[in-house]
């Protein structure tokens, strides 16, 4: 009863916004979501997309002005299959939680413009013989066939393996910001965590690394751990950036134990919703 009441709650945003735009019915199309999970819905979404350029965004976020404008300016490049623009905390960085979103988005960051390579005389980077996946909160990919398992958990980072897989490259454009809620407890935290990073290990399943390698793992977020202690600006917010190891490391063995070991799926019921980020 709650998930329909905010379904109507969207449903009514996107009419009113429709209205005040003038969109004909042609221009704008709603879709009622089946509750099949989001690789379902994004499915439905990208079967009635006819644009060649499809912009995705999440629903705990928004846009920075102009952000779409950038999104699509790397574009006019033919070789570039998706573009992912720059998540940024909305929260405050004066507290445990709001600090981790803040060092967590601009370490992603940090890392998609240092394994990217800048395209001269412009604003945004090409990927080359490495890359970091899109971010689902902002993201645009051309119109072209993308098969998406039905219970993928990172969608993201698949159909950005699937477009390099295809002979494209991605591109990073950070002036296309998008702004971030981020979760506020830990059970919150935990929850999205174990859900997106750990969805990486399922791709493992899906065989999608095949021009490129994972992206994501403990070891791997090891090698960043000079980054995270050189981003506090205070000693309350080291002491912030140290607690942040242990918990990353219990996410990695709750990812271990779901993903691995019980090689837990999307439910059938789709993603549980986060209410911290909202």
């Amino acid at each position: 009863m709650q998930e329909e009441k905010h379904q109507m709650s969207y449903l009514d945003a996107g009419r009113k916004a429709s209205n005040e735009l003038h969109l004909s019915s042609s221009e704008y199309i709603q879709l009622v979501d089946p509750h099949e999970g989001k690789p379902f819905a994004l499915k439905l979404a990208l079967s009635k997309a006819k644009g060649e350029v499809i912009i995705l965004t999440d629903g705990d976020s928004y846009f920075e002005k102009d952000s779409v404008r950038e999104l699509l300016i790397p574009f006019k490049d033919k070789s570039i299959g998706g573009v992912s623009g720059r998540p940024k905390s909305i929260d405050k960085r004066n507290s445990l939680f709001g600090y981790w979103g803040h060092l967590l988005s601009d370490a992603a960051d940090n890392r998609r413009r240092s394994q990217m390579s800048k395209v001269k005389d412009s604003n945004y980077y090409k990927s080359n013989k490495t890359f970091f996946p899109m971010s689902g909160y902002i993201m645009a990919v051309r119109n072209v066939p993308i098969t998406l398992p039905q219970n993928v958990l990172s969608d993201d980072a698949y159909i950005s393996y699937e477009l390099r897989n295809e002979g494209y490259d991605i591109g990073y454009t950070p002036n296309a910001i998008c702004y971030v809620k981020y979760p506020t407890n830990l059970k919150d935290y935990y929850k999205q965590k174990v859900r997106s990073i750990g969805g990486f290990k399922q791709l493992e399943r899906f065989g999608i690394f095949k021009r490129d390698k994972q992206s994501r793992s403990f070891l791997i977020e090891l090698s960043y751990t000079l980054f995270v202690l050189k981003y506090p600006k205070s000693i309350k917010e080291f002491i912030w950036s140290l607690l942040l190891f242990p918990i990353r490391l219990i996410t990695w063995v709750k990812i271990l134990w779901e993903r691995v070991i019980m090689k837990k799926d999307m439910p059938k019921t789709g993603w549980e919703r986060i209410e911290s980020t909202k």
